[in-house]
């Protein structure tokens, strides 16, 4: 029970630094103008800072906790286990921020993955300092990444997105930039494949089935979804929406993730 409650303090502790880290960032960040999304209720009545604060704190602690799920198959020093963690959650959530979206200016397609990548990387580090296993041997040693799984992944997340944006209709530039939008469902497709990829060395689920839902269910849902949902804390977003997306892109993720073969299948 002491080691339990420790670990959580430690991650506690990884989501404050984490939270306090980005809001460093978003105070250096240029004051935007846009005139698609209405201010979140938050932004109208002031209570946004505190908010964002509580909800970093939560987001950011969970997908610290994460780490926890392939820590002990990782080698390497501390810290770089941590830091290794933190830039593959930075891939994500870089690639998600490039989204052609009609409330996007183009500075923040830079300022914005500066700010996100800097709080990402500092909870790498925390998690290694705190939470690394020192003097570990990676679990398998080190290849190419198995890229066949990785673009079964890119194309169900490409299915994934012409049906929303096709037959449901979410929030998009789908219609007035179709040319950039699905080179960015190709290039963050790639981006989750490779991804996944990587962190498949290190997912100790036994089974094709669990395995998938480590992967694109865990390590890949609850961090986009913690990502999605900081959009309604700055405006006022339609949530049946962003739900939709969310489960969406996890649920084709996981999918592809069904293509990696089971850990029996690549000792034989």
């Amino acid at each position: 029970m002491r080691a339990k409650m420790g670990c959580l303090a430690k991650l506690l502790l990884t989501g404050l630094i984490t939270t306090m880290v980005r809001i460093a960032g978003q105070l250096s960040l240029p004051a935007g103008e846009q005139t698609v999304l209405a201010p979140s209720v938050f932004a109208q009545n002031g209570t946004m800072p505190l908010v964002f604060t509580i909800y970093g704190l939560f987001a950011y602690t969970g997908i610290a906790a994460l780490f926890l799920l392939i820590r002990r198959r990782m080698g390497g020093s501390r810290l770089s286990q941590g830091l290794k963690y933190g830039l593959s959650c930075c891939a994500v959530w870089v690639v998600y921020l490039w989204e052609p979206l009609p409330h996007v200016a183009p500075l923040d397609r830079i300022t914005y993955p500066l700010a996100d990548g800097l709080a990402l990387i500092a909870m790498g580090l925390c998690l290694g300092w705190l939470l690394g296993i020192p003097g570990q041997k990676a679990s398998q040693p080190r290849g190419s990444i198995p890229w066949v799984p990785a673009l079964a992944i890119a194309g169900c997340f490409l299915a994934g997105r012409l049906f929303q944006y096709c037959l449901i209709g979410i929030y998009s530039s789908f219609d007035a930039k179709i040319v950039e939008t699905l080179l960015w469902c190709l290039i963050t497709g790639l981006t989750t494949g490779g991804t996944m990829a990587w962190l498949n060395r290190y997912v100790g689920a036994n089974g094709r089935l669990r395995r998938a839902l480590a992967l694109g269910g865990l390590l890949f849902g609850v961090d986009l979804a913690l990502f999605n949902f900081f959009m309604p804390l700055v405006f006022a977003a339609d949530i049946p929406d962003l739900i939709a997306r969310t489960l969406i892109d996890v649920c084709c993720v996981t999918i592809g993730c069904l293509s990696f073969p089971a850990p029996e299948s690549i000792l034989a």
